[in-house]
């Protein structure tokens, strides 16, 4: 089992650093370092699992300034994240786009939208009277995917000219595009500083 779970962290990293390439030049320029302290599998939506799992989630991300051929869809910025679980329940990391409007001089919005992949539960085992199956049901989040998508909602301040602050919430699901059947979903919210590095 631990052996198949290493195979499988090997595996996920190698698809992150694969989509990391495809989504960043090499001449990328980073911009700013986030982190975050959020609460695990809320049930903010009414959907999904809502509570099976505890703990927090310890976020880190890296942002790059936006490269030129992104310019046609508002300029997002990318980012490489990764969120581990306090519990050790569901871990995640991935990459993705943010794109951000200021409001006023201090207060700004945010959206992310990415791929993440995550060492959770996918699928039950089959046997509905197995104990394990009953166990993973009523414990972990049943997600159906290796591969889910990751979206985010942040409203921010701008302390100043170098730190930020922020309320976030994200959402990782496959959509039933990424695969089919149990899709559970998972919820986290919480809050987000982030450092912005000078020109």
């Amino acid at each position: 089992m631990a052996r198949m779970q290493n195979i499988k962290w090997i595996a996920m990293a190698a698809a992150a650093l694969g989509i990391a390439g495809i989504a960043l030049p090499a001449q990328a320029q980073l911009e700013e370092v986030r982190f975050g302290v959020l609460m695990h599998d809320v049930n903010v939506t009414g959907n999904g699992a809502g509570g099976k799992e505890g703990g927090v989630n310890f976020a880190a991300e890296l942002v790059f300034a936006s490269p030129e051929f992104l310019s046609w869809v508002g300029s997002p910025r990318p980012f490489i994240n990764g969120s581990i679980n306090s519990d050790g329940l569901t871990n995640f990391g991935g990459v993705g786009l943010a794109w951000a409007v200021d409001f006023s001089n201090r207060f700004y919005g945010e959206i992310d939208f990415g791929v993440s992949v995550h060492d959770g539960i996918t699928e039950l085992p089959p046997n509905p009277a197995d104990p394990v199956r009953i166990q993973l049901d009523a414990t972990r989040v049943i997600l159906g995917s290796d591969v889910l998508f990751r979206t985010v909602f942040a409203l921010g301040t701008h302390l100043s000219d170098r730190w930020d602050a922020a309320l976030v919430f994200e959402h990782l699901s496959h959509g039933q595009i990424l695969a089919q059947g149990r899709n559970e979903g998972l919820d986290n919210i919480g809050l987000r500083i982030a450092y912005k590095f000078g020109n």
